[in-house]
């Protein structure tokens, strides 16, 4: 399946909901939104980014905001949830995931705000990830986490996700889902 062209990645749109109804704005990051995005990593406490990154950082090193904001780049794909607050976009989470384009297999990462956890928005960006995922021809997501993380791994599993040991790494876990041809195949809204 052909990559979309970046120039419609970004300008696609999506949104999501949180429990109580409120609007979240679902859009690719684009090189523009990276002073946000590093802010955004900044403000989360210093267990979300540990928990988020599998490991101490204060904020995204050059490189891999540079990766984080290269729209595309290798079939890997940044997103950003924003809310109007104080009359302001903010962000409230971000996704991160990648294609395999052999294995079919897509992997993702994503961190809610810690203002904003626990209000549905993780459940509705799993959901739409598994969307985009299918859109782009994958037939698994799967992610990693610290084996640590309760939050995380409660939140794959409530979604559907099978848990694992990590093969390689005893600190983590694996989970994986198999998307259905089932699954709505609506990647974006425009």
């Amino acid at each position: 399946m052909p990559t979309p062209a970046v120039a419609d990645l970004a300008a696609a749109s999506d949104v999501i909901h949180t429990r109580r109804g409120e609007r979240v704005g679902l859009r690719f990051v684009t090189s523009k939104d990276a002073e946000a995005l590093q802010s955004y990593v900044r403000s989360l406490s210093p267990r979300s980014r540990h928990k988020r990154f599998l490991g101490a950082l204060s904020e995204l090193p050059k490189a891999v905001l540079e990766d984080f904001v290269a729209l595309g780049r290798n079939d890997r794909y940044s997103l950003i949830a924003t809310m109007e607050q104080d009359g302001a976009e903010s962000i409230v989470a971000e996704a991160r995931y990648a294609l395999d384009r052999e294995t079919g297999r897509v992997e993702f990462g994503l961190s809610v705000h810690d203002r904003w956890q626990g209000h549905g928005i993780g459940p509705a960006l799993i959901a739409n990830l598994e969307r985009r995922a299918l859109g782009l021809g994958g037939v698994t997501l799967s992610g990693d986490a610290l084996r640590t993380n309760d939050v995380m791994i409660a939140l794959a599993r409530k979604a559907g996700f099978t848990i694992r040991p990590h093969a390689d790494d005893w600190t983590l876990v694996r989970f994986e889902k198999a998307l259905s041809a089932d699954h709505p195949r609506r990647v974006f809204v425009r």
